[in-house]
């Protein structure tokens, strides 16, 4: 059988044909899949948007105001482990369920921190906030922009964290002893245990402020002299070494040890 050129020709114009028609289809189908799922994504990112559009207050402006002295109410609303493990000097735990009940004296900046991805406790606290006439602003980033600014935050003291390491310069009981008899003058010994425990022993003439209390009441620490802080074992005398050095004391020495509060120690104690 013979074919001329011109059916030859026909045939493969078919063919490419048939060709162009199956990636053309295949263009639009997959354009169609790939703009479905632009669309999605974008639609997601607007809801986050939309999420997140509510006043904020950046990390370098809040620590500015704090500096200056300006009236600042700060409530956490994350959970209670969250806030323990760390949080912002001075600031106030609250649950979403007492924020509604929350007053705020006139001329002062209530600020809410929360984690930066916690966004629906955001909107939702943020319509209770909108029910009252006080100015309010959210931590812009949430506390994972505080700790990324470098500003200070009170944690709870981890022996594991090579950073709360860090904040904690240690003093031996033989030390200490030595300096009592040297200049007992010169030195406070810090009591940080719980008030139960300290009226059951504690080192005589030590100044006491349980270490729940001490972020509230730190303007009662005695500066300008070598403070050494423990509590009723080594672990609560670390975690006042790392509060005190939250706080702004970098000055205070740790006690090492589990012994200063027995009979072995060679300190008078009390009562």
């Amino acid at each position: 059988m013979t074919y001329s050129r011109t059916s030859i020709h026909d045939k493969r114009a078919l063919v490419v044909g048939s060709v162009l028609i199956v990636f053309v289809g295949a263009y639009f189908i997959s354009r169609s899949i790939f703009q479905k799922e632009d669309i999605t994504e974008i639609q997601s990112v607007v809801i986050d948007t939309k999420k997140t559009d509510v006043p904020t207050i950046t990390s370098d402006v809040l620590w500015k105001k704090m500096q200056n002295g300006d009236k600042i109410h700060i409530i956490d609303i994350r959970s209670e482990t969250a806030f323990e493990e760390a949080h912002i000097a001075h600031s106030v735990p609250l649950s979403l369920s007492a924020l509604s009940a929350l007053s705020v004296e006139k001329e002062t900046i209530l600020v809410i921190v929360l984690s930066e991805s916690d966004f629906q406790k955001m909107e939702t606290s943020k319509n209770i906030l909108e029910q009252k006439s006080s100015p309010f602003f959210f931590l812009k980033g949430g506390i994972e922009a505080w700790k990324n600014f470098g500003a200070p935050v009170i944690s709870m003291g981890d022996p594991n964290s090579l950073i709360d390491q860090s904040k904690v310069n240690y003093i031996e009981l033989k030390t200490l002893k030595t300096l009592l008899k040297e200049d007992a003058s010169k030195m406070v010994l810090f009591d940080v245990q719980t008030n139960e425990n300290y009226q059951k022993k504690h080192i005589a003439g030590a100044f006491h402020i349980p270490l729940s209390e001490l972020e509230r009441r730190v303007e009662e620490v005695p500066f300008g002299r070598i403070i050494v802080v423990y509590g009723e074992n080594a672990d609560i005398s670390y975690q006042g070494g790392v509060r005190l050095a939250d706080l702004g004391v970098f000055t205070a020495q740790t006690l090492i040890g589990n012994t200063h509060l027995s009979s072995e120690s060679g300190l008078t104690l009390e009562p």
